[in-house]
């Protein structure tokens, strides 16, 4: 009962349902006949050829980009115009998306070219048989066999949507609507079941963000507010006001506050390392197989931030954290060994949509460069330290601390 009215209410899973209810419902009333089994062919082959096409195109477009270890990749990376190559330098996703769509198209047009033969040769003679079977049985089968036969169609219309909400919740975030999309028991199924497979970044999509909480100063939520505070923000740093923040109920200073033990063994840690790149691998490692994601205090910290004890030592005793903790932590270990060290809050991509997340980044003295690192991330078991598409799933990043 409560995931039907969740149905009724979440404007998303209306939105996937009724083009699948439309289709099912009029082949109930639609005669049948050698076009529509034909078509019926045709909706199940193209389903299969979407599904492959967006696999290969996937894993070409991720491997031009990325993998420079393929002389192939490399080659056709190198044909790239130079605009494009600065742009994927740049971390675009905009470009990322361009390149994919473009190899999407080519992937699919090589595919049909395949395919095209068994359209011609199989399913025509096979649909003429099958409708002068199918007409001579009664009317209830005739109308059993249509719903049937429009069954490929109505999933194919059901993923090609759910993609399409998939990519508005990936590159863009849409005020007021994100909730409606994570929250969709429709959105989430097919999700799980049919894009996830296919659609997953590095990620392992395990990590939650957390939605609608604010890491931004004067703890203001909605767009206008955010606006006003950053406003204040800027005027009183203009006359060296200091500005007093708090992130999920906490100042920064003491979110990255440590201990005799925690430094301890941060130093351990590292005590065969000679370079911060090193130190910060090993930091890194520590923490992303010793902690544990806390999705208790996630929606707890979702719905109201107050009366929440969070930072390094919380973290470090309890074993487990949310990605604020996560980053205070890797903070306070990297200040133990004297490590120049950013907490970087923004936009972190959860599988289904965009949420304030936190992460950290290292300077890298050899390199003269700042690092990426996501411990938070870590957890799943993918890397997530100085990867060549961090920016994948992470967006809109502003330092709120350097020491």
């Amino acid at each position: 009962m409560n995931m039907l009215i969740s149905l009724e209410i979440n404007p998303v899973s209306i939105i996937l349902l009724a083009p699948v209810i439309i289709i099912l419902v009029s082949s109930l009333f639609i005669s049948i006949n050698h076009e529509r089994i034909t078509n019926g062919f045709y909706s199940i082959v193209n389903c299969f050829e979407f599904i492959v096409a967006f696999i290969l195109a996937l894993l070409l477009t991720k491997g031009i980009l990325f993998d420079k270890s393929n002389k192939v990749f490399v080659y056709i990376y190198d044909m790239l115009p130079d605009s494009v190559k600065a742009s994927l330098v740049a971390n675009n996703i905009y470009t990322y998306l361009c390149i994919a769509f473009i190899i999407l198209i080519i992937v699919v047009i090589v595919i049909r070219l395949i395919t095209y033969p068994i359209y011609t040769l199989v399913f025509e003679n096979l649909s003429y048989k099958l409708y002068r079977v199918i007409n001579s049985l009664s009317p209830f089968f005739r109308r059993s066999i249509s719903f049937l036969i429009s069954i490929p169609k109505a999933f194919v219309s059901l993923i090609l949507i759910s993609f399409i909400f998939y990519l508005l919740s990936y590159y863009f975030t849409i005020p007021g609507f994100s909730k409606y999309i994570d929250e969709s028991i429709v959105l989430n199924k097919v999700y799980d079941t049919a894009l996830k497979p296919v659609i997953d970044s590095d990620i392992a999509k395990k990590i939650p963000v957390i939605l609608n909480d604010s890491f931004n100063s004067l703890g203001m939520n909605n767009d206008y507010n955010e606006n006003i505070a950053e406003n204040i923000r800027e005027t009183l740093d203009s006359y060296n006001i200091k500005v007093i923040q708090y992130y999920n109920g906490v100042t920064l200073d003491d979110a990255i506050k440590s201990t005799p033990e925690i430094d301890k063994l941060a130093v351990d840690l590292v005590s065969n390392e000679t370079n911060e790149y090193d130190k910060c691998k090993k930091i890194y490692d520590w923490i992303t197989k010793n902690i544990s994601y806390d999705y208790d205090k996630a929606n707890k910290i979702a719905k109201d931030s107050r009366n929440t004890k969070s930072g390094t030592i919380v973290c470090y005793q309890t074993r487990k954290g949310i990605c604020f903790d996560y980053a205070s932590l890797f903070v306070s270990m990297c200040k133990a060994n004297g490590i120049k060290v950013n907490l970087v809050t923004g936009l972190g991509y959860s599988g289904m949509l965009w949420g304030d997340h936190a992460w950290n980044q290292f300077y890298f003295q050899e390199q003269s460069r700042w690092v990426n690192v996501d411990t938070t991330f870590g957890v799943s078991g993918v890397n997530y330290f100085d990867t060549a598409n961090f920016s994948l799933d992470h967006k809109s990043g502003k330092v709120q601390g350097e020491w």
